[in-house]
């Protein structure tokens, strides 16, 4: 099975800031029109990128054709516009709607940290809106492993609209560590993604997934032992041609992993988390954005 750090970035710099300048000058149909075209031409031409659609489809029961390739990486990349969007805070053409309002207004107002765990489905930048729209404080963990080009780019483009911060988290840095400690003892929300390691030398544990095992790496699980605070799984899933529920779903309170039995413990909450993961997968299936073989039998 190839490594997700084995596929260059797909996105080109020039192309990025070409689709921002048809958006600024005609909109986002417009934008999302060139992108239609854009997205055949990646439909034909991308292979890794084509195979790996081709064997998700087969696992979740979608139609293994060029058109639904197609369809998929469309969504991707009307996503990966609204991305710009979010972060320049012109939504006015969208429509984000929350789901589990309620458990985020009690974590503001008990000042209770937490961490949310989000995948490479739909948008995490509109999960991101939150930060503006509650007055959140939200501290994103990120890997600029293989788009620190394409994200500083856009991080250039948003400018001062940015409402969050960012931090690169590594095992070596213990000091990055002590910021995610700090943020959560002050009640902030720390994102982060628990569908791809962060590191060539991390750890995975292998769980269920759509029918078949496939690797999560154990750093998220590893953390969250460490800041004992609860648990949320969240996502931004579109609905095209302008919608996004953005999901907080409460996984686990704390997550302990004891000295004997600790293996046991991290497959367990991994398998926990892939269970949620597959069930609003299934529910939004053109919000799988994992273009590469993910599975242990690809």
């Amino acid at each position: 099975m190839a490594s997700w750090r084995s596929v260059p970035e797909a996105g080109s710099i020039l192309g990025i800031k070409l689709v921002a300048g048809i958006y600024r000058l005609f909109g986002r149909t417009m934008a999302s029109g060139v992108l239609w075209c854009v997205a055949w031409y990646f439909t034909f031409f991308a292979r890794v990128q084509r195979r790996a659609a081709l064997d998700y489809f087969k696992r979740i029961g979608l139609p293994q054709t060029l058109r639904q390739v197609h369809q998929l990486i469309w969504s991707f990349a009307r996503v990966g516009l609204d991305r710009l969007l979010f972060l320049l805070g012109d939504i006015q053409g969208l429509t984000v709607q929350l789901h589990g309002h309620d458990e985020l207004m009690r974590l503001v107002k008990e000042k209770q940290g937490a961490l949310l765990l989000g995948a490479h489905v739909g948008s995490f930048e509109a999960m991101r809106t939150l930060a503006s729209r509650y007055q959140v404080p939200l501290l994103v963990l990120v890997d600029f492993a293989n788009a620190k080009r394409v994200t500083a780019m856009l991080q250039a483009l948003a400018g001062d609209t940015v409402k969050f911060r960012m931090l690169e988290l590594n095992a070596e840095d213990p000091l990055a560590l002590l910021q995610v400690k700090e943020a959560i003892d002050r009640g902030e929300l720390v994102a982060m993604l628990g569908d791809r390691r962060t590191d060539r030398e991390g750890r995975d544990v292998v769980v269920p997934f759509l029918g078949s095992p496939a690797k999560f790496p154990v750093g998220p699980y590893v953390l969250a032992h460490v800041l004992q605070c609860p648990v949320y799984f969240v996502a931004g899933l579109f609905h095209a041609p302008s919608r996004y529920d953005v999901i907080i779903a409460p996984l686990t309170e704390r997550i302990e992993l004891p000295r004997t039995g600790r293996d046991e413990a991290i497959e367990r909450e991994a398998a926990r988390f892939a269970k949620v993961l597959e069930e609003y997968t299934r529910g939004a299936p053109l919000n799988w954005f994992n273009f590469f073989p993910f599975w242990m039998d690809s």
